[in-house]
């Protein structure tokens, strides 16, 4: 048996290595490592696929990364990255290559800098084509110059009234504005503009004070806002007319600017959700690297002890092997839940239809939870009645096994956890009640969104990508239940869903409080 030890521990790092390159290839960016000197030791697949050149030329060219950096971006880059590894801090930054077709592709670099006693060994980091994302920038750019500059160009309403306040010059424009007819015409004067006007504005009073100011002195220039009460808004452009020296009149210019104050408001929409978004993107990426790498670390030393006593023909140690394996049971998982998302996102996450006795699934379930969480007090309730659910066992296992994983990791000072089945009505009933750390009320209704994590779970005491939950809702909703939680800070959570009954009948009794259903 000690004889097929070996094989078996290589097979293990075979596959443990192969799992580890096919994560790294699952990543939407080049995942790379290079020596302190830049020098490529290690690019994932995407390498090739969003620059073109074969990977080895990556590792084989001591200098490729700097002869395929933008001509604009070869003196910056190396001089920005080569400081930051010199300070071992990690960094990121936002430069051109040139792909093998010739493109011009834009990477955002996110690096860590690993080092011995305060000197550089390794950069590790993952490069992300922001290509599109700059490329959309600069198109709402040249959108909001375009918009400023069709503002600027159209005819503004303008009227000319002189020291008499007699009107000597409009446009239509400003007919057009202020909606005056052309009756206004009939023994027009600035009087007779200004009373009207007053019927118009949103405040009168201060429209009128700042029209005797500037009137009070000729050789002021005046800027306004002006609000109407059918609530468009006005900007109004006030200053001297002058011949030669003098001062003949003033010209008044109003420009609707309804438009553009929506419109800007809307931009500093869209610019909040687009900042969000990345904000999204660079946690999850923060949080993807630290849960691919924490199980790494422990595989790596396991493996490395048995090989040594491989070596030294000594007995392998069986804790180690089932370390070992946990560690890749851990990766295999997170890659599952990325794997799923990425089904979910696109509509192919596939589920089996079959009668699932669902008494017995959560009797199994809880069962294999069991030896896992000594410190916790597992209780499990259910009905007489057994309850058939139209679907599929695997999934269904899954949103379980979540929701009381997740139970388990956020009462990390032990307590009771409760799982219950219940039938109301045409539904069956499950939650999972435990006595942890709660989740904060404004943070409920994200919990179950895709890369999630409430602000009291920071990612050195609670593992996890955020996706769970987000997969255990698209589970639940595609089986026709729905699923919700409750909890307060510091008093634990209950997480709930339903699924329907496949057959038979039951009193009915009013569902616990919880968001309406579909």
């Amino acid at each position: 048996m000690l004889e097929d030890a070996p094989e078996e521990v290589a097979r293990e790092l075979t596959r443990s290595e192969r799992e580890h390159v096919e994560l790294t290839n699952t990543v939407d960016g080049i995942v790379w490592s290079t020596d302190a000197r830049f020098r490529f030791t290690f690019v994932s697949k995407q390498a090739e696929r969003l620059l073109g050149y074969p990977l080895q030329k990556w590792t084989q060219e001591p200098d490729f990364w700097l002869k395929h950096l933008h001509p604009e971006d070869q003196d910056w880059a190396p001089a920005f990255c080569m400081k930051a590894a010199m300070e071992c801090r990690p960094h990121e930054f936002e430069y051109r290559m040139i792909a093998a077709d010739g493109r011009v592709v834009w990477l955002r670099d996110i690096v860590t800098v690993i080092s011995e006693d305060g000197v550089p060994s390794e950069l590790r980091g993952i490069m992300v084509d922001v290509t599109e994302h700059r490329r959309a920038r600069e198109h709402l750019e040249h959108m909001v110059s375009l918009l400023r500059a069709t503002l600027e160009s159209t005819a503004d309403g303008v009227v000319v009234v002189d020291q008499r306040r007699r009107v000597t010059a409009y446009n239509k424009r400003f007919l057009e504005i202020w909606r005056m007819s052309d009756e206004f015409k009939k023994g027009w004067d600035g009087e007779k503009m200004l009373r009207y006007a007053l019927t118009l504005v949103q405040h009168p009073e201060q429209f009128l004070e700042r029209v005797e100011t500037l009137r009070a002195a000729p050789d002021q220039e005046g800027v306004d806002t002006i609000e109407l009460r059918d609530g468009r808004i006005l900007e109004r452009y006030s200053r001297p007319q002058r011949l030669g020296d003098t001062i003949v009149g003033r010209v008044w210019s109003y420009r609707d600017v309804t438009e553009e104050r929506h419109a800007r408001a809307e931009r500093e929409r869209l610019l909040r959700e687009a900042e969000e978004a990345i904000r999204v993107r660079d946690d999850f990426l923060s949080i993807a690297s630290h849960e691919l790498k924490t199980p790494l670390t422990p595989l790596k030393l396991h493996l490395q002890v048995l090989r040594q006593r491989a070596v030294s023909g000594q007995p392998f140690p069986l804790q180690h092997v089932e370390k070992a394996l946990a560690q890749v049971a851990r990766l295999s998982g997170l890659i599952n839940d990325l794997l799923d998302t990425s089904r979910i996102q696109a509509g192919r996450l596939e589920l089996k239809h079959e009668p699932v006795p669902l008494q017995q699934l959560t009797r199994e379930v809880l069962a294999d939870l069991r030896s896992v969480c000594p410190q916790h007090t597992l209780e499990y309730e259910e009905p007489d009645e057994m309850l058939i659910i139209q679907g599929d066992r695997g999934r269904l296992a899954q949103v379980l096994v979540n929701l009381l994983e997740n139970a388990i990791k956020y009462s990390p000072t032990g307590g009771l956890i409760r799982l219950t089945v219940d039938r109301y009505g045409a539904q069956a009933l499950v939650s999972v009640m435990d006595t942890g750390i709660g989740i904060p009320s404004d943070q409920k209704a994200h919990l179950f969104e895709r890369f999630f994590r409430a602000r009291n779970a920071p990612i050195s005491g609670f593992g996890g990508l955020g996706l769970g939950l987000y997969i255990c809702r698209d589970i639940v909703e595609r089986h026709g239940g729905r699923i919700w939680v409750e909890s307060e800070v510091g008093s634990g959570s209950t997480f709930r869903f339903t699924l329907p009954v496949l057959e038979g009948a039951a009193d009915a009794h009013a569902l616990p409080a919880g968001p309406p259903g579909p």
